[in-house]
């Protein structure tokens, strides 16, 4: 009997740590709308142009995402997420922006050497 509940509590454990997993490899969900309707009222109005352009800009980043996020280090998107999120409502672009120069930084940093 313990040796059922021991397995069964290995496949139990096993199934949450690859949920876990999955669920930080998933895109964090952001309120575009949001996002876009306080940029296009920032300057001083509402435009609908920067309220489309943003939009389509937000999706165009997401889409971009959607590529690269599984293939980036956990602490780069947990630091982007954050950076991104600095504005509120979250914007996919400054989240994609983020990733992008710190994934090139980690780059560069690989290569570096002081010298005296």
């Amino acid at each position: 009997m313990s040796r059922v509940i021991g397995k069964l509590g290995f496949i139990l454990l096993a199934t949450s740590v690859s949920v876990t997993s999955a669920l930080a490899a998933e895109i964090p969900r952001y309120d575009v709308e949001s996002w876009c309707k306080t940029v296009a009222a920032s300057a001083g109005g509402s435009s609908a142009l920067i309220y489309n352009g943003c939009f389509d800009e937000e999706q165009d980043a997401y889409s971009a995402l959607k590529q690269s996020w599984g293939a980036t280090p956990d602490k780069t998107r947990r630091w982007c997420n954050q950076v991104a999120m600095s504005g509120g409502s979250g914007s996919y672009m400054i989240l994609k922006g983020c990733m992008d120069q710190e994934t090139e930084a980690l780059q560069e940093q690989s290569g570096k050497k002081f010298e005296y």
